[in-house]
């Protein structure tokens, strides 16, 4: 698969909320949809274990965690991003909400939140395109959870063929155009369009992001570059979940939340209610935590 490239995530996140106004009306309903959503599934099963505590760990400009803290989760939101998390704050004052954010990569949340999560949802744990960042991301999760918590992420499902993800990939991106312009926004003498350029391979999709910037007559280019794996199996889950130390992953699913009403799967990691880890798992994890 070869290295996958360096993602500037304070780019993508400073030129997404530049154009805030254009989706402040509409996040919800494109998060939620007409029944909830991920959202919905998450808040359900958090409620079902008296969740005190709950974390959206891939915030990102805070969209996500102020549609659970408006269902009535006591929610906190954390991205690896400085700017995400500052704008993710200021959408939280613009919204009435008083949730609150703190900047983390998944590996690192229990050494920058000093309490512990009774909940955690990721959504973007799939997204992440290297093995060793998987491995001690859910380590990082793990500990952050207390005992009898657990992590609810989207990824292929329990009983997926092989090639499942990558079967996404394709049906998501194989068909659609290798150029688009995603979006033009203009506040009073700075305007910025964003071009993605795509390009796929056997089992993943490198995406080229664009933002052409004229900024008073002056113009200038920014660029980063995203890949989007497709080729993590539910071994792969499996595997990496054991190693981290939780005690059971397991696929729920969800009738009509999906997109359009479909169901939605997602996977759900469990950490023991006396919270142990099986020594020779952590003996395997020992890599990911020196």
């Amino acid at each position: 698969m070869g290295e996958a490239p360096k993602t500037d995530w304070d780019m993508m996140h400073r030129w997404e909320w530049f154009r805030r106004e254009e989706w402040r009306r509409s996040f919800r309903t494109e998060l939620l949809g007409a029944n909830g959503g991920v959202c919905k599934a998450f808040h359900d099963l958090a409620r079902l274990v008296h969740a005190e505590v709950a974390l959206d760990c891939a915030c990102g400009l805070g969209r996500q965690t102020v549609c659970l803290a408006e269902m009535g989760l006591n929610v906190i939101g954390s991205d690896i991003s400085h700017i995400a998390v500052n704008h993710a704050r200021e959408l939280a004052r613009l919204e009435n909400c008083s949730t609150t954010f703190f900047v983390s990569s998944w590996g690192q949340i229990p050494k920058n939140m000093p309490h512990h999560f009774d909940a955690i949802i990721n959504t973007s744990l799939a997204e992440e395109p290297e093995w060793d960042s998987l491995g001690s991301s859910l380590i990082g999760m793990y500990h952050a959870l207390n005992p009898g918590g657990f992590l609810m992420f989207t990824g292929v499902p329990e009983n997926s063929p092989e090639d499942e993800g990558v079967r996404r990939l394709f049906d998501r991106w194989g068909s659609g155009q290798k150029e688009s312009i995603d979006w033009f926004h203009r506040e009073g003498r700075l305007a910025c369009a964003k071009l993605v350029q795509r390009e796929l391979a056997t089992d993943f999709l490198d995406e080229r992001n664009l933002y052409i910037i004229d900024d008073n007559g002056s113009s200038r280019l920014e660029s980063t570059m995203l890949r989007r794996p497709g080729y993590w199996t539910w071994n792969h889950w499996r595997d990496l979940a054991r190693m981290a130390g939780f005690c059971h992953l397991e696929t729920r699913t969800y009738d009509n939340l999906g997109e359009n009403g479909e169901a939605l799967t997602v996977n759900v990691a469990w950490k023991s209610k006396d919270g142990g880890v099986n020594p020779d798992e952590t003996k395997r994890a020992q890599p990911y935590l020196d």
